[in-house]
């Protein structure tokens, strides 16, 4: 389960060029349960509109002290009373300098000074407003009141000079959201590789060899990770689950798309954790027909050769710490411990096919986990998102 499941968040934009970046918030804290109220400054109303805000959190949006409404003037008071945590972004220099003072004197200056959750302010302006003897101070003033403020990123500006004022990315901004609620985030600034699914490998244009791997395990490994702090990557072959909010997604077909995914991301980015759960295909068709196949009375026969072994192409490749999974019918503990070896991974996760509520398919899994230390831990059948931070937490606790 989503971790900001069932939060209300209320967003505040000022006005900053970066206030479209908003909508990816909006994007992101919805797909993770949570509820959004909006609420802007005459002068965000000028860099990105209403009606986009209103349909992106489903909610209406709140844009003056005084609507014309019955109980106009006491809708901000309600609203700041009523919801979990507050979200200030872009947070120009205007509204931390009025929150710093305890200016209130137009809608969003007004919300903050009734708020009293916990509130989070994500900078974006010119480098030198940033650096601002008056910025310094409030921010300072700020996190003396322990609010919390984002350090904004340095890179080019929207005004064509380079320095600190660009607003955070995504994956930072989401998990100061959940700093908010005193997550854990342990693996905060990690990155994270996951693979997941099937492989679909054709036999012709209409056909294809495949297996039933839902995605589900891997799926619920990179979304734990990433509410755990990690930047995520999650490469995944066809399945039918909904694109997870706040990650890289790479969608494969084949097994050596994936392979080629995989050494990709190896060469752009240095990962901490990679999580091979994905179950690709161990033989492709040696050559696929260009063309439909007719029906036929006679038997045909295809001939298969083995596919790319994508583990053993990448122990080489990278320092991360490796994980794979194995799916066994017989002789379980054996085979992984081999598999384990033969593989040159860190850590091995086993798991039955045909054993009620394991395997493929289904919402639960049951699991041991061994070490190339020589550990061994048994998780007993729970839901996969739980399965996938027990998978976690123990991975944590061996390093």
């Amino acid at each position: 389960m989503d971790v900001l499941s069932g939060k209300k968040i209320l967003l505040c934009i000022t006005g900053s060029v970066a206030a479209y970046k908003s909508c990816d918030v909006i994007r992101a804290l919805r797909k993770e349960g949570a509820t959004v109220r909006v609420a802007m400054t005459s002068a965000a109303e000028k860099f990105i509109g209403v009606a986009t805000l209103a349909a992106l959190s489903g909610n209406d949006v709140i844009t003056t002290l005084f609507p014309g409404t019955p109980k106009a003037g006491l809708e901000h008071i309600e609203l700041a009373i009523a919801m979990d945590a507050v979200l200030v972004l872009p947070a120009t220099a205007n509204i931390l300098g009025k929150a710093a003072g305890g200016i209130a004197d137009d809608l969003v200056s007004s919300l903050l000074s009734v708020c009293e959750q916990p509130t989070l302010f994500v900078p974006a302006m010119n480098f030198r407003m940033w650096e601002n003897p008056a910025t310094m101070q409030a921010v300072e003033t700020l996190r003396q009141r322990s609010k919390y403020i984002l350090e904004p990123e340095s890179g080019s500006l929207a005004s064509l000079h380079e320095g600190a004022g660009r607003l955070p990315g995504l994956p930072v901004i989401m998990n100061g959201i959940r700093e908010l609620f005193d997550l854990p985030l342990p693996l905060n600034g990690k990155r994270i590789l996951v693979t997941a699914g099937p492989t679909r490998e054709p036999i012709d244009p209409v056909r294809y060899i495949s297996n039933r791997s839902s995605g589900k395990m891997g799926f619920a490994l990179a979304a734990t990770a990433r509410d755990m702090g990690g930047v995520v990557c999650l490469i995944t072959g066809p399945v039918g689950l909904p694109d997870p909010a706040e990650m890289t997604l790479k969608k494969v077909t084949t097994a050596s798309e994936m392979l080629q995914a995989v050494l990709q991301e190896l060469a752009d980015y240095p990962y901490d954790f990679i999580f091979m759960a994905a179950a690709p295909a161990d033989y492709i068709v040696r050559e696929p027909y260009p063309k439909k196949m007719k029906r036929q009375t006679s038997d045909l026969v295809v001939t298969l050769s083995p596919a790319a072994d994508i583990l053993k192409s990448i122990g080489q490749k990278t320092t991360a710490t490796l994980v794979a999974f194995a799916l066994e019918t017989e002789n379980g503990e054996s085979e992984a411990l081999r598999k384990m070896a033969d593989k040159g991974v860190d850590f091995i996760v086993l798991n039955y096919a045909g054993r009620p509520g394991e395997g493929f398919d289904g919402p639960t899994n049951q699991v041991t986990i061994f070490s190339k230390a020589g550990g061994k831990v048994f998780i007993p059948k729970d839901r996969k998102d739980r399965i996938a931070r027990k998978i976690i937490d123990v991975l944590l606790s061996d390093r």
